[in-house]
């Protein structure tokens, strides 16, 4: 085996401290070397619980490193391109957290400086690496639901009743801050979009997208849309901030269908985690499969494809596209129903 893919942290948000960080000291491919944040002292803190040697106050110290291969961009939203786009300038593959930036023009100016540095460049969605994912994937390509019609991806999530908000109160929470690339759609649409993609198995090729904004907030806090695409098949999403809920994922079939809890996001107490399925006769079937951690799974993919060259499971170009329609998703609030550009 080779080395291991010595990693820079940007950003000590809490999902390096709860699930990225931890799955960074698990694995045997991967190893933190350095953590840098605006703010020292939380970087020398996350430092210290993911036993890297180097903490530093400026991102750009960390770029310097030579001894980091890779880098995670953990920044707020509005800040990864320019950061991914940094690293890759600096050397470092880059692994960077969903969404991917704010607009397709800032993937594309990310898959140039990827491609021009010759370094990888990969957008961390870690659902996509749970097995039960290629289980449907399978099923569908096998014919299991007949013909795919219709695919739904619903992602809803309390933040106020969370209690995860580092300060206490929910009005810090990044995910409502307009100027660092807040809002439902950046955060819990980005998963539900990906979603329709993967299953729908064709290019999105129009949108028609609604938002709401609770009271008192910038940011859309709910967004819902339908998206159809180039092979017949519809897909409807429905994301929000204020309603419990989780990830449902339903895929509609000549044949029958398949519905999925807990579809992106899954911890360990939420095991089994089952596909459901209704045949042409009506009748239902489960079949389980056992908890699998997403975050190790796609650090150890990234490795791979640093180290041993596989291709990437997600790649540059559907990063873009799920930028693509994003970007569709948001020029659909004021006018109406949008075609999603194809580059």
């Amino acid at each position: 085996m080779s080395h291991p893919v010595r990693w820079g942290i940007l950003g000590a948000a809490k999902i390096v401290e709860a699930e990225m960080g931890p799955a960074m000291l698990r694995s045997r491919r991967n190893t933190v070397r350095a953590v840098a944040s605006r703010r020292l002292p939380a970087a020398e803190k996350l430092a210290a619980d993911l036993d890297a040697p180097a903490a530093y106050d400026s991102y750009d110290r960390l770029l310097a490193d030579p001894e980091v291969d890779a880098v995670y961009v953990a920044t707020p939203n509005a800040l990864h391109a320019d950061w991914a786009v940094a690293a890759l300038d600096a050397g470092k593959h880059v692994l960077c957290e969903k969404p991917m930036a704010m607009s397709a023009d800032e993937v594309r100016r990310m898959n140039a400086a990827a491609q021009r540095n010759g370094r990888v460049l990969m957008e961390a969605f870690m659902w996509r690496f749970h097995p039960r994912v290629e289980r449907v994937l399978d099923l569908l390509a096998a014919g299991a639901v007949g013909d795919v019609r219709l695919v739904r991806s619903t992602y809803t999530f309390d933040l106020a009743a969370a209690g995860d908000v580092r300060s206490g109160s929910v009005d810090d929470d990044l995910r409502l801050n307009a100027d660092l690339g807040g809002g439902v759609v950046s955060d819990l649409g980005a998963y539900c979009v990906s979603g329709l993609r993967t299953y729908a198995g064709g290019r999105p090729v129009s949108v028609h997208s609604w938002k709401h904004s609770a009271p008192g907030r910038a940011v859309e806090t709910t967004a819902s849309g339908q998206i159809a695409f180039d092979n017949g098949v519809t897909g409807q999403f429905f994301a929000a901030l204020d309603v419990p809920g989780g990830g449902l994922v339903e895929i509609l079939g000549t044949r029958g269908r398949i519905r999925m809890t807990n579809a992106f996001r899954i911890r360990a107490a939420q095991a089994p985690f089952d596909i459901e399925r209704q045949h042409a006769d009506g009748s239902w079937t489960t079949e389980s499969t056992p908890f699998h951690d997403q975050y190790e799974a796609e650090i150890d993919h990234f490795a791979a494809v640093v180290r041993d060259g596989i291709p990437p499971r997600i790649t540059p170009q559907d990063a873009l596209a799920n930028a693509l329609t994003l970007d569709a998703v948001r020029r659909s609030w004021t006018e109406g129903e949008v075609t999603v550009c194809e580059r």
